[in-house]
């Protein structure tokens, strides 16, 4: 009951500051916003065709690069080709005529594509605006395609046979299981990775802000005023819940933004012919709850060993030394996960995944690219709750002796002491 009590200050404390509103309902509203003026941008570059004069002193290449640039590219990109006829006598002053276009925007610029393309496969764009990259890019890809039929074409080969020679090619990667093959791809391996940089943002900021606040009612004698009506058990258990209930209400709401959102582009995207639940992993469910899970836990086991240094230290200072080699404990996480994902059934791979501090990100890349049995799951579920369980245990046994220690900072010796003192 006094848990749920620190818990209802610590929240509501938090979530009626005018900060927290602001932060919580302006982020997706200004994440939509950015999604709608890129959308605008995207959506004009569709309709804005590159107007590129072209020269082919070949006379084999032309037919086929209008045919391929009358297609638009995945990107919107779409060039828009004005054939110059000229000569070798005449391409200078063709040339200089088309510079004088260029300069005055009748056109991007120009393309020259010599007589001997076939051979020396080297073509000449002169643009007014070289940094362009989207055209350039398009302009080079079927530039380069059209060149390859021209050649393929003056070597005798049929049309026929050359789109069945230039066509594209598939790699379908199929994951050998106990329950057969099956499609699969690498969208699950980019959850883990998300978790990495998520968990890290979310302890940057309310793991350190369950520091500071453990650190300022220490340094203001707060605590000493509610120790007399609280364990510091529960206070501290409170403290660390209280705050994470603050996080996660913003995550909610940005969450159900974020899934209002994908919502409506799989819709669109269904509506368009395209299927992007293709590109879900096999196991979507059972991941999304491993994430979850392993978040919510992840966080309140860091979130206690902040709560332990901010008990520890008296000023802020110190308390920025000593979260250094809790930081460098995720960096060791993400370094391991790439060793995980190479093999994620190995044994080194199995015992990583069960050690409490790196379970949170080492398990959930193991569900991502594997099956790693139920009991594995659980287990490592429940050792990284224990754990927080007993570093927040062990953070109130800190903070009860820490409020009446000022001044010098605890060496591990005196932190001993200190436990037993309570």
């Amino acid at each position: 009951m006094k848990i749920l009590t620190v818990i209802h200050r610590e929240l509501l404390t938090r979530v009626r500051t005018k900060g927290f509103l602001v932060i919580t309902f302006g982020f997706p509203v200004l994440l939509a916003a950015f999604g709608l003026f890129e959308y605008a941008i995207i959506h004009a570059s569709q309709h804005a065709a590159g107007s590129v004069a072209v020269v082919d002193l070949s006379h084999q290449v032309l037919p086929a690069l209008e045919i391929a640039a009358a297609t638009p590219s995945a990107l919107g990109t779409q060039l828009n080709l004005e054939p110059v006829t000229a000569t070798a006598a005449t391409l200078p002053a063709v040339q200089q005529h088309l510079r004088a276009e260029a300069l005055n925007k009748t056109i991007d610029g120009y393309l020259v594509i010599p007589a001997d393309v076939l051979t020396s496969r080297t073509a000449q764009y002169h643009a007014r605006n070289s940094a362009a990259l989207a055209v350039n890019q398009e302009l080079n890809s079927r530039l380069e395609r059209a060149v390859n039929q021209a050649a393929l074409l003056h070597a005798g080969v049929s049309v026929s046979e050359i789109k069945g020679l230039m066509g594209s090619f598939k790699l379908d990667e199929l994951k050998i299981t106990a329950q057969g093959d099956r499609s699969e791809n690498n969208a699950s391996i980019v959850v883990p990775i998300a978790l990495v940089i998520v968990l890290y943002l979310f302890l940057l900021v309310y793991g350190v802000v369950t520091m500071r606040a453990v650190t300022e009612e220490k340094t203001s004698r707060v605590s000493e005023v509610l120790l007399s009506a609280v364990d510091p058990f529960s206070l501290m258990m409170g403290k660390i819940l209280g705050i994470a209930g603050t996080g996660l209400t913003q995550f909610a709401v940005w969450g159900l933004c974020l899934a209002l959102f994908a919502g409506y582009a799989l819709t669109m995207a269904k509506a368009g012919g395209a299927n992007l639940a293709q590109y879900l992993p096999h196991n979507a469910t059972a991941l999304f709850l491993a994430v979850v899970i392993f978040f919510v836990l992840g966080y309140l086991l860091y979130a206690s060993i902040y709560a332990a240094i901010g008990a520890v230290v008296s000023s802020e200072q110190e308390a920025q030394q000593m979260q250094m080699p809790l930081s460098m404990l995720l960096v060791v996480a993400i370094w391991l996960a790439f060793l995980v994902m190479a093999n994620p059934t190995s044994p080194l791979s199995v015992v990583l995944s069960l050690i409490p501090f790196l379970a949170p990100i080492l398990m959930v890349m193991r569900i991502a690219v594997s099956n790693p049995p139920l009991w594995q799951v659980l287990l490592s579920m429940a050792l990284v709750a224990a754990s927080f369980w007993g570093c927040t245990l062990l953070t109130a046994k800190i903070y009860r002796v820490g409020i009446l220690m000022t001044g010098k900072r605890p060496n591990l010796a005196e932190l001993r002491r200190w436990l037993k003192y309570s």
